[in-house]
C-alpha cells in the first residue's frame, strides 16, 4: 500500500476540527498512540529515508515499515504494517537481531474521516499539534489524484502548501 500523506502545523486545533467537519469529515474517536522506532542494522534509517517503528494504539499493538519518500510535496511512502500479539516481544526481537531503539513518540490523535480520507489533529509531546491528512492507495497511478484531493482539501482549510511538513515527528524531534 501507498499512503499519501500531508502533515501541517497546527495553532488552533477546535477551529481545524470545526472546518473539517463543516468539509463533511465525520469525527471518529481519540486514541493514544506511543510510537518506539528504531534504526536499521544495515544502513542508517535516517539516511534512507525509511522507518521502522511499534505502535501502542490504545492497546492494539503494529509493526510498520515505511520506506523513502515518493515525491517532493508529500510523505507519500510505501507503507507495510502487521498487527502483533505482544509489543515487548517484538521489541526484544529486533533489539536481539541488532536494531537500534530511540526515545518513543507520544500523542494524542483525533481521528476524522471522509470517504478514504482520513485527517488525524495529533497533539505530540513536545512539539506540538499537527494536522495530517491521508489516502492509502493501491499504486503509484492513483498518488498523484489522492494528492490533489488533499491539497484541494488543505486549501479549503485557509492553509497553504508552504506550510506543509515533509519530516516525521521523529525527524521534528531530532532523535535518530
Amino acid at each position: 500500500m501507498i499512503e499519501v500523506e500531508v502533515k501541517v502545523k497546527i495553532d488552533n486545533k477546535e477551529e481545524i476540527s470545526k472546518k473539517l467537519k463543516e468539509l463533511g469529515f465525520k469525527y471518529i474517536k481519540k486514541k493514544f498512540q506511543e510510537d518506539i522506532y528504531f534504526n536499521g542494522i544495515d544502513r542508517d534509517f535516517k539516511k534512507t529515508d525509511e522507518a521502522l517503528r511499534i505502535r501502542d494504539e490504545d492497546g492494539n499493538f503494529f509493526i510498520t515499515y515505511k520506506g523513502p519518500k515518493l515525491d517532493n510535496i508529500s510523505k507519500t511512502r510505501e507503507e507495510i504494517e502487521v498487527k502483533i500479539e505482544d509489543k515487548e516481544k517484538m521489541r526484544k526481537i529486533l533489539k536481539k537481531l541488532g536494531f537500534k531503539e530511540v526515545p518513543p513518540i507520544r500523542k494524542i490523535r483525533e481521528i476524522y474521516k471522509k470517504g478514504d480520507i482520513e485527517a488525524s489533529i495529533d497533539e505530540v509531546d513536545s512539539l506540538g499539534t499537527f494536522l495530517e491528512l491521508e489516502k492509502p492507495v493501491k499504486s503509484m497511478e492513483e498518488k498523484d489524484n489522492a494528492l490533489k484531493e488533499i491539497l484541494t482539501i488543505l486549501k479549503a482549510l485557509n492553509i497553504s502548501n508552504d506550510n506543509i511538513i515533509r519530516k516525521s515527528y521523529l525527524e521534528l524531534r531530532g532523535s535518530q
